[in-house]
């Protein structure tokens, strides 16, 4: 500890308005991340009120009056990092009273080493064990310290877990409900259940294949026909069983020789509404965890009907199922894509020629 020689005691600290847990942004940086440490000052600066990803804990909750650790502590501690993990994540300040002060801090020698006892308990004290957590110690480190010369506050950092729903010791389910850790009921678990077993399948690339075919042969006029590939991404940890993917078209981009290219590829199905065209390839394997894949490939056509809006921007959409998952979707103008352009001006200069 520096400054071994101030003043101990509980001090009264500067509050923020507190943003959630992973969202905030302030005088110590973006907390998206886990930050690297954590000083008495960032303590100090802490909303003093408990909520879904905040809870404090004084020296007693670990420790008995004689310097023993409680009989029950793995229980205790247990409780909270299964509500945690089993929500949306958040922290957990040991060393800390009900009021938000520093309360002195508990003992850096426990077992050997506070911090790396932690670290081996914390994980394995729900099951299945935690993948990741992080416990940084904090000692004194202001000119007036509030905690005691060999002693330190201890933050546990727990993000959602992937794998939830996380039992704890006493064999039961626990998430934070109106700032407490409370037990889950049957409707939690089976939400809990839902939410880590959907795959997350998107579109992660899509990009022109080849180069365009320029055609002077059609009797209406000159055309260029532009392949697109995309590619498919499983971003969970849930193996997805059935894929399907559908790539929703401006029914100018998509005239007759379009579709029978698409046809003659015989990979895709071919619908068509008013004003659209939708090709729709299913993946015929599971998609592992993070595995990205060849989806499908289509065709457009720039011709001199639909010059004017393949300039305005001429929007691709997409749609992705996954099992049971919601649908993704997503946009993409395929104006912005150099080799569109190139062959909007190609047949705009071989119609200036004509003229």
């Amino acid at each position: 500890m520096s400054n071994s020689d101030s003043k101990a005691g509980p001090q009264r600290r500067r509050r923020h308005t507190f943003t959630p847990f992973g969202q905030e942004e302030g005088e110590f940086g973006a907390q998206s991340e886990v930050p690297e440490c954590w000083t008495e000052e960032m303590l100090r600066a802490l909303e003093p009120h408990e909520h879904d990803f905040q809870e404090f804990k004084g020296s007693g909750w670990m420790m008995r009056p004689d310097g023993d650790i409680h009989a029950n502590f793995l229980y205790y501690l247990s409780k909270q990092i299964s509500a945690f993990v089993n929500g949306a994540g958040g922290r957990l300040f040991i060393g800390i009273n009900d009021e938000g002060d520093v309360d002195g801090g508990v003992p850096t020698t426990l077992r050997g080493g506070t911090r790396e006892w932690l670290e081996d308990l914390v994980p394995s004290c729900v099951e299945p064990m935690l993948g990741r957590c992080n416990v940084f110690e904090v000692v004194g480190d202001q000119t007036e310290t509030a905690i005691m010369p060999g002693q330190a506050v201890y933050i546990i950092d727990l993000p959602a877990s992937e794998e939830a729903p996380h039992q704890a010791k006493d064999h039961r389910y626990y998430l934070r409900i109106a700032g407490k850790s409370r037990p889950m009921n049957h409707v939690h678990v089976q939400d809990i259940l839902r939410r880590s077993r959907q795959p997350a399948v998107t579109l992660t690339r899509i990009g022109p294949y080849g180069e365009p075919i320029l055609d002077l042969g059609d009797p209406r006029g000159p055309q260029a026909l532009i392949q697109f590939r995309a590619f498919l991404a499983n971003q969970s940890r849930t193996l997805a069983h059935h894929v399907g993917v559908e790539v929703h078209l401006p029914r100018a981009l998509a005239g007759r020789i379009v579709r029978r290219r698409m046809r003659e590829q015989g990979e895709t199905h071919l619908t068509q509404s008013p004003g659209k065209i939708t090709f729709f390839r299913y993946h015929p394997v599971p998609l592992f965890p993070t595995q990205e894949v060849y989806a499908l490939s289509f065709w457009i056509r720039v011709h001199p009907n639909n010059l004017s809006l393949v300039a305005e921007g001429c929007p691709m959409d997409w749609t992705v199922f996954a099992d049971d998952s919601n649908p993704g979707t997503g946009t993409q103008p395929l104006w912005e894509y150099q080799v569109v352009q190139r062959a909007h001006q190609w047949v705009t200069e071989q119609l200036e020629a004509v003229d």
